[in-house]
């Protein structure tokens, strides 16, 4: 397939022509999800049936509810995740015909990361929804869940202190206390997930010991077990957790034989030790060890 073919291909898998009534298409679950992965997606009937996903809507009401405030970033995870595709899918143009097939970082942290950042807002907003509509809902596990802790302050007043906890951890309470849910942690979609998150660390608390790499199949891979992090609990807790989650992983399936295998990396990865240059703008550097290029 030649560049111009590949584009018009990854265009129409992207930006998918809408149905007869000018109606957005929605994908049914992909037969992969039950061929390779073992997932049960039979309750998903559609987004439209009532008696599916339907006796899950909520209505609000109160002009004043600060539940308005959560609500206005809902469709925020869907618009990383089309931004991620997109840019997976530049990025299978790009690198098409490219020489050598491998390149600096380019196309693949971001889209690593905003991946991850598509789950993290999901999970944020969702974890702010439970917490609102949900009265009966512990204390501790409120707190956990918005990463707060209430403490007296020094005047006795109470107040919310920032206490971070890790992402896997309120996903899995959010599982738990949102939809009574106790999600295998030693699962392969949620070790999958794990090692996104191992990786996406990398990147972002960079890694000088990895110098990390990636490649393209590595990187749909990585797309791949975000996507079943949110189906896999999806089919055991009979529910959709993210509206179009179908739609966005058939669009990635139908992406995948697109792939020309590319790597993006850092540039001095695996060169010889010989002796080189490097800045180092610090003070009481050992001069013996490491002498100045300039000789006074």
């Amino acid at each position: 397939m030649d560049v111009v073919d590949l584009k018009h291909e990854v265009q129409s898998i992207l930006h998918p022509e809408p149905d007869e009534d000018g109606l957005t298409r929605w994908d049914p679950p992909h037969p992969r999800l039950a061929s390779l992965h073992g997932l049960d997606t039979s309750y998903f009937r559609g987004p439209f049936d009532p008696k599916g996903d339907g006796v899950f809507e909520r209505l609000l009401q109160d002009a004043s509810d600060p539940l308005h405030d959560t609500l206005q970033s809902i469709t925020i995870p869907f618009s990383l995740l089309t931004a991620c595709f997109q840019l997976f899918g530049d990025s299978l143009i790009e690198y098409h015909e490219r020489q050598p097939r491998w390149d600096l970082y380019r196309f693949y942290p971001p889209i690593l990361m905003t991946a991850w950042s598509a789950f993290e807002a999901w999970l944020r907003i969702s974890s702010e929804i439970l917490v609102a509509v949900v009265p009966t809902l512990p204390r501790v596990v409120r707190e956990a869940l918005l990463e707060l802790r209430q403490v007296v302050g020094k005047n006795g007043q109470i107040e919310d202190r920032p206490d971070r906890k890790p992402v896997l951890e309120r996903y899995w309470l959010l599982l738990k206390y949102g939809c009574n849910l106790e999600f295998d942690r030693g699962s392969r979609v949620w070790q999958a997930a794990a090692d996104v998150a191992t990786v996406r660390d990398s990147l972002v608390h960079y890694n000088v010991s990895k110098a990390p790499s990636l490649t393209t199949s590595q990187v749909w891979g990585h797309l791949e077990a975000v996507m079943l992090l949110f189906i896999g609990p999806s089919t055991l807790a009979r529910r959709t957790l993210l509206s179009h989650q179908f739609d966005h992983y058939c669009t990635l399936v139908q992406l995948y034989p697109l792939i020309s295998e590319f790597e993006e990396r850092p540039l001095h990865k695996g060169w010889p030790r010989d002796a080189l240059i490097f800045d180092c703008p610090f003070d009481g550097v050992d001069e013996t060890k490491y002498p100045s290029r300039w000789k006074s």
